[in-house]
């Protein structure tokens, strides 16, 4: 079983989750890993007003998150920004987002007693003025 339970929310609104991406899980003896293509994420329009502030929950097994945001509708070109909350912190405010469209691709490293492992989850997210 990989980690789901990992969660992203913009002004208080929880974004749509896409399917699994990239994923490792091990434990034990044996190791499972698997990478698709970019994942397709619903799109959540959020009203906020810059900066805009990423608030991720996640369970405490949760070590490291790491997340890169493009503009637009996919993981095309350079990520505008790209950051990893430091120990146990669980939010980012952006310096580079503005309204408009973004992608967002986050990894989540996780270790529990018996198993450890990351998953992936894309997230696409519209900001617009309130």
């Amino acid at each position: 079983m990989t980690y789901r339970a990992a969660l992203l929310t913009v002004a208080a609104l929880v974004l749509l989750a896409s399917r699994e991406a990239s994923f490792c899980q091990g434990g034990g003896c044996s190791t499972a890993c698997g990478d698709g293509p970019a994942p397709e994420a619903p799109l959540t329009i959020v009203r906020a007003a810059a900066p805009i502030r990423l608030d991720f929950s996640a369970g405490g097994e949760v070590n490291q998150i790491h997340a890169a945001a493009y503009v637009g509708n996919g993981m095309v070109g350079t990520p505008i920004e790209a950051f990893t909350p430091s120990g146990s912190e669980r939010s980012h405010t952006s310096a580079r987002m503005d309204p408009g469209r973004y992608y967002i691709l986050v990894s989540f490293w996780w270790s529990r007693f018996i198993d450890r492992g990351s998953s992936g989850r894309a997230f696409l997210v519209e900001i617009v003025s309130p």
